[in-house]
């Protein structure tokens, strides 16, 4: 009986990421990731304000976006980057997204400096920036009764340097460590104000993904395992709605670092450093599973690398 009643307490525990009813700022949000968690969190109650750089996109997702709405009271509006965020209060609830790099996949000595300081603007500047823009809003502003959240999206690659992403992988730790620095910082101001979560998700199936398998070297299929035809990476891989509904849970659980899938996980564990931890002896057990088997996947990159390193005259 005791632990019956444990379980349903647990089940039943409180959602520490609610949006009924509260502004969510999604930059990034008019494809991929960033559309989908709209979509989710419309329908959960959140007035939203989609944030991107094309216009005509911004467009067409917020007529979906308005459709996934759960009463027809919420707002749902989307505003090109270049305007200034002045109609509504400040955000409750940040959201950044945006990233990608479909077409900036390469070898440092093949790829252009356009292509490197092009990633650092979709991949870092983009979050930075609006996430200081939204913290001197909020830092002006009245407390409110509930946190304020900050969700910025990592990636996979912040654990592990796989070649080919030699432009995106930096910006992607650089992610990581803005939110480290940043959680420590907001202790400065209010331990409940502001909550920092980030995402690191792995491949998964978006517009953006297929364009980038179209420029992404076979080395790095093959060792990140996307080297399958379109069909099979359909089959396998999860889709940006898996992915968005994944994060969403887990926020609504309190949770801070979000990897997606057990593979996440374990990167995680084995590299956290002085990263938060939720479960605190199910995640020691992760690390000590990753320090005993990742020096074995090292040394079979490394191999694979090296055979590859005969045939760069190929499409490698």
């Amino acid at each position: 009986m005791a632990a019956m009643a444990f379980l349903q307490r647990f089940l039943a525990r409180e959602n520490k990421f609610e949006v009924e009813g509260k502004l969510v700022l999604v930059a990034g949000g008019s494809t991929g990731l960033g559309k989908q968690m709209a979509l989710e969190l419309a329908a959960k109650g959140a007035n939203l304000l989609l944030l991107a750089r094309s216009e005509t996109t911004l467009r067409h997702t917020q007529r979906e976006v308005q459709k996934a709405c759960a009463k027809t009271k919420q707002i749902v509006d989307a505003i090109p980057i270049h305007r200034v965020l002045n109609h509504y209060h400040p955000p409750d609830i940040l959201i950044c997204t945006a990233g990608g790099t479909p077409s900036e996949v390469g070898f440092l000595a093949d790829i252009s400096p356009g292509a490197i300081t092009s990633c650092i603007d979709q991949n870092y500047y983009s979050a930075v920036f609006i996430v200081q823009y939204c913290l001197k809003l909020w830092l002006a502003a009245p407390p409110t009764p509930s946190p304020r959240h900050i969700l910025l999206t990592s990636s996979l690659s912040a654990f592990v340097g796989v070649p080919g992403y030699i432009a995106y992988t930096p910006t992607k730790v650089a992610i990581r460590a803005l939110a480290d620095t940043l959680r420590q910082e907001l202790l400065m101001y209010n331990d409940h104000a502001v909550k920092v979560h980030v995402s690191f998700p792995g491949n998964f199936l978006t517009d953006s993904f297929l364009e980038e398998q179209g420029n992404k070297p076979r080395l790095t299929k093959t060792l990140e395992g996307t080297d399958g035809s379109r069909m099979e990476l359909e089959q396998r891989l999860p889709t940006a709605n898996t992915v968005a509904k994944k994060v969403i849970r887990e926020l609504e659980h309190g949770k801070t670092y979000i990897p997606v899938d057990w593979k996440g996980e374990l990167l995680l564990n084995n590299m956290r450093g002085p990263s938060p931890r939720f479960w605190t002896l199910w995640e020691l057990l992760l690390g000590l599973v990753a320090v005993a088997t990742w020096w074995v996947v090292r040394m079979d990159f490394d191999r694979k690398s090296r055979r590859f390193s005969s045939a760069r005259g190929e499409n490698v």
